[in-house]
């Protein structure tokens, strides 16, 4: 991976300039439109130290959870793997730890590591959910290098596609062999609500509703992003036909909607 550490070591350095920091290009492209910085706090240092190592290290040898769906859905993974940019920031608010933008024509995998000291973890566990991040937004890249994003103008199209996108990422990141995982109780809990909800978003006319629709499919509660989880539990309840709803592309889980 090539990664670009110039905002973790401005941060770390002796001479930390908190101007050189809020001037980055990440911070105007967090959200459209809006500039977002978050000062980090200089006492955080030394277990940013110890995050940063927990990063290199995975970064070094990566290897996603699922990787024996990532082989088949994403044969060349490791090739991605090898040219991806990776950003190691730092001023990034919550609840933006790990994320993937474009920017002047590259994709950027973008980890925030003050959010990620938030999560207070053991050193055990940080890998882990470090290992967890970096497959979420290895999903991204994948799908993109495949399936080009649209436009969010074109607001059915785009809201098909987060649910497409995101739900493939939350699935294979949220547990290291998701085949062997039982998802009837969460399927249950969560997918009638946010199936609701996703339906009634596709059928929205309203503009500013839609802004505010786009915004919600994959931000804020994790069981309340509506597109997101909706896809992941589709294609959970799906997962012997895992492959085929890929190659499909957005229309594989946009059928599986319409089938309910």
């Amino acid at each position: 991976m090539n990664i670009n550490r110039e905002l973790i070591e401005g941060y770390l350095s002796n001479d930390f300039n908190r101007c050189k920091i809020e001037e980055h290009w990440i911070f105007s492209y967090i959200e459209e439109g809006q500039y977002l910085f978050d000062e980090p706090k200089e006492e955080k240092r030394e277990e940013i130290e110890k995050i940063d190592l927990l990063i290199k290290e995975a970064l070094l040898d990566f290897e996603p959870f699922n990787v024996d769906i990532f082989n088949k859905l994403f044969p060349n993974w490791e090739k991605e793997t090898e040219k991806t940019n990776v950003l190691l920031a730092v001023g990034c608010p919550q609840p933006y730890d790990a994320f993937v933008r474009n920017y002047q024509g590259k994709e950027y995998m973008i980890f925030d590591l003050i959010r990620l000291s938030d999560y207070n973890l053991s050193e055990n566990d940080m890998k882990m959910v470090i290992r967890q991040l970096i497959t979420h937004e290895l999903v991204h890249i994948c799908i993109h290098n495949r399936y080009k994003t649209p436009d969010k103008t074109d607001y059915i199209d785009y809201l098909q596609y987060i649910t497409f996108d995101e739900g493939f990422a939350h699935l294979l990141a949220f547990n290291d062999n998701v085949r062997a995982v039982d998802f009837t109780k969460i399927i249950e809990e969560h997918l009638e609500k946010n199936l609701k909800l996703l339906q009634d978003a596709l059928r929205e006319k309203d503009k500013e509703k839609q802004t505010i629709l786009l915004e919600a499919a994959n931000t804020g509660y994790y069981w309340d992003k509506f597109a997101a989880i909706s896809g992941k539990l589709l294609i959970a309840e799906h997962i012997e036909d895992i492959n085929h709803i890929y190659n499909s592309g957005v229309q594989g889980v946009i059928r599986l909607i319409k089938q309910i």
